[in-house]
């Protein structure tokens, strides 16, 4: 009977340690998440020396994005209807273009149930993984809310233009105005919650005009996405998190089945000339 017990003694003890061994690996393994993305808290600003036939331009703050998110449980559609930022266009040669676009989190909703009661507690979540604003039972700090304010999108090249020299794009009437457009591939970083990564963007630049006016002197363009911005959630650190703001593990299940690993992200800027 007593070696029974020494040997049984000796197996929980062996377990014990396994046990302990094994939660020390998986501690090992959350505190290194994988495939995150540079940490950073800003990106460099983005601009040129203006020429003869530069203009700055303001994004207007009504400015849009649209966010996809198909899962194989749940179809999350969102967007945001906020933003900031500024664009030094140059008419003879578009490819010296440079800027950047913020799109507002604080703004972000979710369309995804067209039923008003469940987007706002998806919408309320959505904020908290992006840890933008307070969750429903809790607040996060204000420096935390407000570092994660912004995603942002700053314009290092462009190629792929239709026109290089917009004064040799033909203007087309649409309504009241004329208006030239040129297409584009669009090549920057992407800043959101705190990483950043490469990201290029195919757009399409509609510049409007005053009937008669001169090539350089639009009163105002817009920028559509042909083609959506692709951002992976893992690579910022979008998880996620309870009312505080905490990691909220038992919610991990979601990510891949409810909610979308990948977003989608299609662009609606409005920016008018600065003055």
């Amino acid at each position: 009977m007593k070696r029974s017990i020494v040997a049984s003694s000796s197996t929980f003890l062996g377990m014990g340690v396994a046990l302990s061994l094994g939660l020390a690996l998986v501690a090992c393994e959350e505190k290194k998440p994988q495939n995150l993305a540079p940490a950073a808290s800003s990106l460099a600003p983005s601009t040129v020396a203006p020429s003869a036939r530069s203009m700055k331009f303001a994004v207007d703050p009504k400015s849009s994005t649209s966010i996809d998110m198909p899962a194989p449980k749940e179809h999350i559609k969102a967007g945001t209807d906020g933003a900031v930022g500024s664009l030094d266009v140059d008419f003879a040669n578009l490819a010296q273009t440079r800027g950047e676009i913020k799109a507002d989190l604080t703004t972000l909703s979710t369309k995804t149930f067209g039923d008003a009661e469940k987007d706002k507690t998806q919408t309320a979540h959505a904020r908290t993984w992006l840890e933008v604003a307070d969750g429903e039972e809790g607040k996060l700090p204000d420096d935390v809310k407000a570092a994660n304010r912004y995603a942002v999108y700053a314009i290092r090249s462009i190629d792929g233009l239709s026109a290089t020299d917009l004064t040799k794009v033909a203007a087309k009437k649409d309504g009241a105005d004329e208006v030239r457009t040129v297409t584009a591939t669009t090549h920057g970083e992407f800043l959101i919650h705190g990483h950043k990564v490469d990201r290029d963007a195919d757009v399409e630049v509609a510049f409007h005009y005053a009937p008669g006016a001169a090539p350089d002197k639009p009163k105002s363009l817009s920028i559509k996405s042909k083609k959506p911005l692709r951002v992976t959630l893992g690579e910022h650190d979008v998880k996620p998190r309870d009312a505080f703001g905490k990691i909220a593990k038992g919610a991990f299940n979601l990510l891949g089945t409810k909610v979308a690993e990948v977003a989608d992200i299609s662009l609606d800027i409005r920016a008018t000339p600065q003055s």
